[in-house]
This record gives structure tokens, C-alpha cells and sequence, in this order.
């Protein structure tokens, strides 16, 4: 999956430039270098519709990852202080900070990972494709925060579904009829010296029944 297109699906808008931030009231050109140049390792800055998410998304490639998080994250707190002239813009932003960082060949060093100081870290494997282009696989994109996975990922799977329905009583078995009966849940626990359960003792022995029964039949 194309990273640039997941961000822009769910309402985030790259405000990198500083003309786009300004609109933001925020400060971006404080993580230019000399001359406004963007720093080659940062390549996009998302904030949400809501305005109140920040995601940093770095270049993690020939890089020693923990460096990079941290130089980044002293770069954020600064700009936590100084990075706009409208303080509650600031405030809706400081606890919902990412750096997500990329990278392609293993990273040996996966400390970082889930670290909260000043932001959280996301170490994520994609493909750096020539047309500038972020290949992330279906595997890694779930650790996106705000990801969905579409409905369609959890159709049932009608084969397996029968597969299992096999294995149940059949409905027309009046001896198990008390299993599709709703009951409340109770907690096991010792009453008068007996184990209190959700089933009767005459229940349990009906359903060890039918399993011997079907294990004798499906040998």
C-alpha cells in the first residue's frame, strides 16, 4: 500500500511546506536547514483534520535509528515551545506526536520502537519506489495508528464456517437442546462446598455424551 495515499484516505494533510503550515499557525521552516532547505531525511509532515495529530515521517536509511529519534525529538520540543504564535494549537498537538521512521534494509537497533519520550516511534519497513512513492505491505501498515481495515477483510470464510458447523449438535438433537438456551454467565465459585457452573451436573454428562459418541463415529 502507497504510504502518501493511507494518510491522505483518512483526512491528513502534508503541511511540510511552510506556506501550507502557516495556515495551520504553525512553524514548520524551524526544522529547515540553512538556506530553507527541508532536510533530506524528513519527507513528510501530516497533521490531522482535527488538527490535534502530528506525524514526522523520516527516512530511517544509513542512519543509526536511535540518533536520528533522538535529534528529532529535541527538534520537537523545541518546537513544542517556539513552533507557533497560537498556544492552543500547540496544546492540542504536544500529547499526540509520531515520528514514523522507514527504512529497507533490517534495523539491528530496534530500541526506539514504541519509545514516548517527547514523541512515539514507529519503525516500519516499506519500498522506496523511483517515482517517490512509500511501499508499505498490508502486514506493516496495521501499525499505523489510525488505520482501518476494511470490512471486507473479515468476510467470513463460508467453508471453514460449515467446516465448524459440523462439528457442533445438530439442532434436531432434543437431548443438547439446552446449549442454544441463553443463560448468564456465573462465576465459578465454591457454594456449600459445590462448584458452582453455568451448566447442571446432568448437562455437563449429556454433552461428554455426544463427544464420545461423535469421537467413536468420525474414527
Amino acid at each position: 500500500m502507497e504510504l502518501q495515499e493511507i494518510f491522505k484516505k483518512s483526512g491528513y494533510i502534508n503541511i511540510i511546506n511552510k506556506v501550507d503550515a502557516l495556515e495551520y499557525k504553525l512553524f514548520v521552516d524551524m526544522f529547515y536547514e540553512e538556506g530553507e532547505n527541508i532536510p533530506q531525511e524528513f519527507k513528510y509532515l501530516y497533521i490531522s483534520k482535527t488538527c490535534d495529530e502530528l506525524f514526522f515521517v523520516l527516512d530511517g536509511r544509513g542512519q543509526d535509528i536511535s540518533s536520528l529519534c533522538g535529534m528529532w525529538d529535541r527538534k520537537i520540543s523545541a518546537f513544542m515551545t517556539f513552533g507557533s504564535s497560537d498556544r492552543e494549537a500547540i496544546e492540542k498537538l504536544k500529547y499526540n506526536v509520531v515520528q514514523i521512521v522507514l527504512y529497507e534494509a533490517p534495523v539491528e537497533d530496534c530500541s526506539e520502537e514504541g519509545s514516548l519520550n517527547v514523541t512515539r516511534k514507529l519503525l516500519i519497513p516499506c519500498i522506496f519506489l523511483d517515482n517517490g512513492d512509500i511501499e508499505i505491505s498490508d502486514d506493516e501498515v496495521i501499525e499505523i495508528p489510525f488505520y482501518l481495515i476494511e470490512a471486507g477483510d473479515f468476510e467470513k470464510d463460508m467453508i471453514v464456517l460449515n467446516q465448524l458447523r459440523q462439528y457442533l449438535p445438530s439442532s434436531q438433537d432434543a437431548n443438547l437442546d439446552f446449549l442454544s438456551v441463553r443463560r448468564k454467565l456465573v462465576q465459578r465459585r465454591l457454594e456449600n462446598g459445590i462448584l458452582k457452573k453455568n451448566y447442571e451436573k446432568t448437562e455437563y454428562k449429556k454433552i461428554k455424551e455426544w463427544l464420545k459418541t461423535y469421537e467413536d463415529t468420525n474414527d
